[in-house]
């Protein structure tokens, strides 16, 4: 009986050798060194780093400003031979994945809640931010795709709380910004929030408050909001807290 010829040659089955103990090597590489070329680029740092691309940890993690806290993190290997990393993470409050190359950041499927305060001090709006299969793809410093559900609650507004108001939308790209259009009611209140940032990290907020209520009136006058026929408005400009 007639062997059927070998799908491989010898040249073909030592590059995938040579490819595997390439996989092997990274897979046990150091997580502080696989990301110390990519990450400081990117804005994620941490106070240190151990176990390997395969499966390790970052201690008090920052990403883009947000403090992550201690972070599971593995690196896919395949990815690195593509030169864009692909580290899947899971921290106490988010969990998601997030892809580095040349030139490009983006992040995957990313869900869990952060402190809108911590993230914006300046704005004087204090709340839970939501994000449900939030993705986002930056290339050469413009945003080229961005999704997923964008939400704030537990909102508190110049010390008033405004218990129930949830606020809404789907995060696009506007141009190179990143926009998220926010809406949402509750009782006596109606908001309108326009959520713009840009990849260097200055927001733009456009809000507009429609409110029966005379407390939440009083906060906002307070705060400097301007009464208009459609309600009471403001802009409030900033930068996102990125180091």
């Amino acid at each position: 009986m007639n062997r059927p010829d070998l799908p491989l040659s010898l040249p073909a089955l030592a590059a995938v050798f040579s490819a595997a103990t390439l996989i092997l090597i990274l897979a046990t590489m150091p997580l502080g060194l696989a990301l110390a070329g990519r990450g400081p680029d990117a804005g994620l740092s941490a106070a240190s780093a151990s176990g390997t691309v395969w499966r390790g940890e970052l201690r008090d993690a920052v990403f883009g400003g947000v403090r992550l806290g201690n972070v599971q993190m593995g690196v896919s290997p395949l990815s690195l031979l593509a030169a864009r990393v692909r580290l899947g993470f899971r921290s106490e409050g988010v969990r998601g994945a997030l892809r580095l190359g040349p030139g490009r950041i983006e992040l995957l499927d990313i869900d869990g809640v952060l402190p809108l305060g911590a993230l914006a001090p300046q704005a004087g709006l204090d709340a839970r931010l939501g994000l449900t299969d939030f993705s986002l793809d930056l290339r050469r410093a413009a945003c080229q795709r961005a999704g997923g559900q964008v939400s704030l609650d537990q909102i508190r507004l110049s010390g008033l709380e405004l218990p129930g108001l949830v606020l809404t939308g789907a995060a696009a790209c506007a141009g190179k910004d990143l926009m998220v259009p926010l809406r949402g009611q509750a009782e006596g209140v109606d908001v309108q929030a326009d959520l713009r940032t840009t990849p260097a990290g200055a927001y733009e907020a456009r809000l507009t408050l429609r409110t029966t209520r005379p407390e939440v009136e009083a906060a906002l006058a307070a705060a400097g909001y301007r009464r208009t026929l459609d309600g009471y408005e403001a802009v409030l400009t900033g930068r996102l807290a990125l180091n």
